[in-house]
């Protein structure tokens, strides 16, 4: 059983796949202030992720 469960899910994650791609052709639009990010991500009802580094 398990042989045909790792077939399957194999099958599946193969026929996904092109959905997944075009995703990743679209890429990671960046912005550079915090306010047009907000703006932006109200207008499109999605969240807002935030990467800030420092070198102490």
């Amino acid at each position: 059983m398990k042989p045909m469960f790792a077939l399957g899910f194999f099958a599946l994650a193969l026929l996904a796949a092109p959905a997944f791609a075009e995703d990743a052709k679209a890429g990671v639009k960046w912005v550079e202030t915090y306010e047009k990010a907000l703006e932006t991500a109200k207008a499109e009802k999605k969240r807002v992720f935030i990467e800030f580094t420092a070198t102490w």
